[in-house]
């Protein structure tokens, strides 16, 4: 059977949680789930060699069973805790099975070069004008008013993007993926207009 990687990958855009998944290779899949809508790029944490494919599966449910609310969702590959703690997981089934030197941490210097963090979403410079409606991605009963360059309105309270999803949500994420303007993210109009290079 062709060998494959456990893998513990991260995002800033994704604060508090880490994606644990499988891959035949990594750098691969990292490039893949790169291109999604976040504003950043995934970093590989960690990553574990197994000769069984989607070994990922018997790892998610051993941290259901610890903790079922450590998944954000039922049928997703993230889970609420830091990589160290999903890096311990990893190594203490390493240590257990004789497979520690299987298990690799990917160190600052073996990464990839990390893309500039993209600055906050400015409204003006998205081409986004003070008094348009935002709706929610996930609930389109949801609708935030823009009243500054980086303020939003919901209910009566002027606030952030980010903390109006992350408040609905239930963790902490970056809110300019989460509202729509004209049919396309926040997020994409930023990469679109202010973020463009």
């Amino acid at each position: 059977m062709a060998k494959g990687y456990i893998y513990i990958m991260t995002n800033p855009a994704l604060k508090d949680m880490v994606k644990i998944g499988y891959a035949t290779d990594v750098e691969l899949r990292r490039q893949q789930l790169s291109t999604t809508a976040l504003p950043y790029e995934y970093e590989v944490y960690a990553t574990y060699e197994t000769s069984g494919n989607l070994e990922d599966k018997k790892l998610h449910k051993m941290i259901d069973n610890l903790n079922p609310d450590l998944r954000v969702s039922k049928n997703r590959e993230f889970f609420i805790m830091t990589p160290q703690a999903a890096y311990d997981l990893l190594e203490a089934i390493s240590l257990i099975s004789g497979t520690g030197d299987k298990l690799k941490k990917v160190k600052a210097s073996d990464a990839k070069p990390q893309v500039v963090r993209k600055p906050p979403v400015n409204f003006s410079l998205c081409g986004i004008p003070i008094g348009a409606k935002l709706t929610f991605t996930e609930d389109p009963s949801v609708v935030v008013t823009v009243v500054g360059d980086r303020k939003v309105q919901y209910r009566e309270e002027i606030t952030s993007l980010s903390a109006v999803a992350s408040g609905i949500i239930g963790y902490s994420v970056a809110g300019p993926q989460f509202f729509l303007y004209n049919g396309k993210t926040i997020s994409q109009i930023a990469s679109e207009t202010q973020w463009k290079e």
